[in-house]
Formats: structure tokens, C-alpha cells, sequence
């Protein structure tokens, strides 16, 4: 796979990248997304807050909320915290736990809505049986729910270790939480653009669509948040509600970055020389049409070069001998009128 500028321009590069965007209408696919990332967020959740019971404290939970204020706007860290702390009051952790099933199975929406999204960036039809993309959705939502626990509760727990550790040693390990965050973010990222869709494609950790889309949307999150802080009316213009609307908006922005992640991995894969052309589910698929595919038309297999060569000879020699003889006869003439 090849980044921009080796074989491509960046001038080639954008242009293609904005076609891609352009003719997969990335930004309805991200409404798409959302709209079923919504319906899934409370499930997803309820899940979460099942399987952190398990290992963190409620005050570790409130933890990982203010975690998350540093990245979101705050009026969905209010909307996501608040329904963090009311499922963790829940005393019954048993019917918390069958609840988290049902959960894993209505969050598995949003991620088959991804799914069919990150087919049509790699520009294929979904052909698996039904069965294998409801258990990857599972499996996915299951993974990612682990992963973003794992990832919250290290850059909870990095804060005592480093003040108990302290010193440069203890700095470095403030310092490091943020890279670690991110790296755990792109990992998930390259997992979701290996497994979702439906195409042959080996598993890179480090891709240009992660790269870009987890640096774009930590940027992204951090100016909208600070947009809403500073320069946004949504209260005075959606009242009660300006909450969810900041919601839907930040996650519209987090499913648009995520495709365009997709698009750029495509557009590079398919502009490759070893990749797959657009269309092409196996890595052996050149995506050829069958006239493409035609072996071009070559010279007979039994060529004698003899009696090609001696037919002009035939004509060379012939023609001198007309020649002749029309001299010959001019000449001839020529005397009997004399």
C-alpha cells in the first residue's frame, strides 16, 4: 500500500479523495451511521457499565467520565455521564448482566450499519451469509467495548501511578497516556477497516486512514467542543434539547471522519500497483472485465520465415522481368515503324 506522493501527487491524491467522498456520499452514509450509533449508545453503554462493575469502582467510573470531558463537548459528557452513574447505582448486578446481552445485541446495530458503509467506500456488495455478519457485528461490538474500557482505565490509573512513582520517570508516563490513548484508538480503527468489510485485505496496524482519521478526530472533537463552549447558541436555539443535537452533531463528525479513513485506504489501495482495483473482493482479484482479461492477439505459433520472405523476391525479380520485356518490345516497335 502506498502513501500519497509515491506514484501519486498530492494534487492527484486530493482530487481522487474528494470523488471517492463525492460519489459514495460519505456525509448521508455518516448520518446513516449515526442515526443507528445513536439507537445503539445507551445498549452500548449499558454493556460497558455491566463490564466495568466487574473491575472499577463507582468513583473510578465518574474517573472515566471526566476522561472523557476532555475530549467530547460537555454537553455529551453530561448526557453520557449522567446515564453512566444511573446504571451504576443498579444494585442488582445480576439482571445489569442479562441486560448487557440484550445490550450487546442492540449496539451490534450501529456496527453493521459501519459495516455496510465501509462497503460502499470499498466500493463491493455484501455477499457473507447473514449468520456471519451478525456474529461479526457482535464479535466487533464486543471487542470495541473492551478495548475503550481498557483504554479509559489506563489513562484513569496513569495519573496515580505516575504521582506515586513521580520524578522524570513518573512525567514521562503523564506524558506517554496521550499516545498510548491514541495508539489504542488506531488499533481499533485498523481492526474495524480489516474486519467490516467485505473484502480480502491483510491486517496493518499503522495505515494512512487510521493515521489521519483518529489525528482528525481528536482535532475535530477538541474545536467542536470548543466551539459549543464559546461560539454556539444551541440552547437558545433547540432549548431542552440542545443537548441531544450536540450529541447527534459530534457523532456525525466521528462516523464522517471514520469513512473518510476508509476512502483514503481505498483510494491508495486501489491506485496501487499490487492492490486490488475498485470492485475486487480477493487480493487476487485484479478486477479485470473479461475483454481485460483476453490474452492480446499474437503472431502464429508456427511461422515458417522462409516462404515469408521469398514472396517479395518473386515480385522484386518479376517486376525487372516485366521491365525487360517492355523495353524489349518498345524497341521492337519502334523498328518496324522506322
Amino acid at each position: 500500500m502506498r502513501l500519497p506522493g509515491d506514484g501519486m501527487s498530492w494534487k492527484e491524491f486530493g482530487k481522487g479523495l474528494y470523488q471517492e467522498i463525492s460519489h459514495d456520499n460519505v456525509t448521508d452514509l455518516a448520518a446513516t451511521v449515526t442515526y443507528y450509533g445513536v439507537l445503539a449508545l445507551f445498549p452500548f453503554l449499558l454493556f460497558l457499565v455491566a463490564l466495568a462493575s466487574v473491575v472499577i469502582t463507582p468513583a473510578q467510573a465518574q474517573a472515566l467520565v471526566d476522561q472523557l470531558a476532555q475530549v467530547a463537548p460537555g454537553e455529551v459528557t453530561k448526557i453520557v455521564g449522567d446515564r453512566i452513574q444511573q446504571l451504576g447505582s443498579q444494585q442488582n448486578v445480576t439482571l445489569l448482566g442479562f441486560g448487557a446481552l440484550g445490550a450487546i445485541w442492540a449496539a451490534s446495530g450501529a456496527t453493521l450499519a459501519l459495516m455496510r458503509a465501509l462497503n460502499t467506500a470499498y466500493d463491493v456488495g455484501e455477499s457473507r451469509p447473514f449468520w456471519k455478519v451478525r456474529a461479526i457485528g457482535l464479535l466487533m461490538t464486543v471487542i470495541a467495548g473492551v478495548l475503550a474500557l481498557a483504554g479509559a482505565l489506563a489513562a484513569v490509573a496513569t495519573e496515580p501511578l505516575a504521582n506515586a512513582i513521580g520524578g522524570p520517570v513518573g512525567a514521562a508516563i503523564l506524558w506517554l497516556r496521550l499516545p498510548v490513548a491514541a495508539l489504542v484508538m488506531m488499533f481499533l480503527w485498523a481492526l474495524l477497516y480489516y474486519v467490516l468489510p467485505d473484502v480480502e485485505q491483510r491486517f496493518k496496524f499503522i495505515t494512512p486512514g487510521s493515521v489521519f482519521g483518529v489525528v482528525l478526530w481528536v482535532l475535530a472533537s477538541w474545536g467542536f467542543g470548543k466551539y459549543v463552549a464559546n461560539f454556539g447558541n444551541y440552547d437558545k436555539t433547540y432549548g431542552s434539547i440542545a443537548g441531544v443535537i450536540v450529541l447527534l452533531f459530534w457523532m456525525w463528525i466521528s462516523s464522517l471522519v471514520l469513512l473518510v479513513g476508509a476512502e483514503i485506504n481505498a483510494l491508495i489501495e486501489h491506485r496501487s500497483p499490487e492492490g486490488k482495483r475498485e470492485g475486487a473482493r480477493s487480493m487476487r482479484d485484479t478486477g479485470l472485465t473479461p475483454v481485460e482479461r483476453a490474452p492480446a492477439p499474437g503472431p502464429p505459433a508456427r511461422a515458417a520465415p522462409a516462404p515469408l520472405r521469398a514472396p517479395p523476391r518473386r515480385r522484386r525479380i518479376g517486376g525487372l522481368t516485366a521491365l525487360a520485356a517492355g523495353l524489349a518490345a518498345g524497341i521492337l516497335l519502334g523498328r518496324r515503324e522506322a
